[in-house]
């Protein structure tokens, strides 16, 4: 115990020494660093070429080396059918809060502004509609016939025509249902068709002018 009190001076001063030493190398290598030239930074365009890798050449099936302008020659483009488009404003599509109200009465948000899509799912929201029947089938030439046209995907605002003459009191009751009269037309079959929002079908022949 005595011999420990005796070396503890030694320890602490052995510390002491130790710290200075460290403290003067520290300061030696600041100085030193203010006295060193540091290499100026890659230029921008220098460093976009590193994170490309390095460059390469081409070579054709022949072996020959190939310009850029000559590897445009071994192309050939592919059309795009289904292109990426942006969508500039929010779109909304209806539904039915109680389930049987036509046209749906609520909105609900469907492409974002801003929001990047195909333009077959922009497509996909106007399904095509088909006339299904017509009924009656006949009816006077003076028209005035109430006639009903079945089919699907028929939307509001949906125009009907006879023999390219408009029907008048179109009723669209739902998407596979419509109300109109008849125009009066010269005797013989006509066509009828129906434009809704994804464009006009048509089913010949459809309606007979006695």
């Amino acid at each position: 115990m005595t011999r420990s009190r005796q070396l503890w001076p030694y320890g602490l001063a052995i510390g002491v020494l130790v710290s200075l030493a460290g403290a003067a190398a520290l300061w030696w290598t600041f100085l030193r660093a203010a006295d060193t030239d540091f290499p100026e930074p890659a230029p921008l365009p220098l460093l976009q070429a590193a994170r490309r890798g390095p460059a390469m050449t081409l070579y054709g099936a022949n072996g020959a080396q190939l310009t850029k302008v000559a590897a445009q020659g071994k192309k050939t483009n592919v059309p795009v059918t289904d292109p990426l488009i942006k969508v500039t404003e929010n779109l909304y599509v209806d539904f039915k809060p109680d389930g049987t109200a036509f046209p749906g009465s609520g909105r609900k948000l469907k492409f974002p502004k801003d929001s990047i899509i195909r333009q077959s799912k922009l497509d996909a929201c106007f399904p095509a509609a088909i006339v299904a029947t017509v009924s009656p089938v006949t009816g006077p030439a003076a028209g005035g016939t109430q006639v009903t046209v079945k089919g699907t995907d028929f939307t509001p605002g949906s125009t009907v025509t006879f023999g390219s003459t408009a029907a008048t009191g179109i009723t669209v009751v739902d998407e596979t249902t419509i109300r109109c009269t008849t125009p009066a037309k010269a005797a013989g079959a006509v066509d009828v068709a129906v434009t809704t929002d994804a464009g006009a079908v048509t089913k010949t022949g459809a309606f007979t002018y006695a």
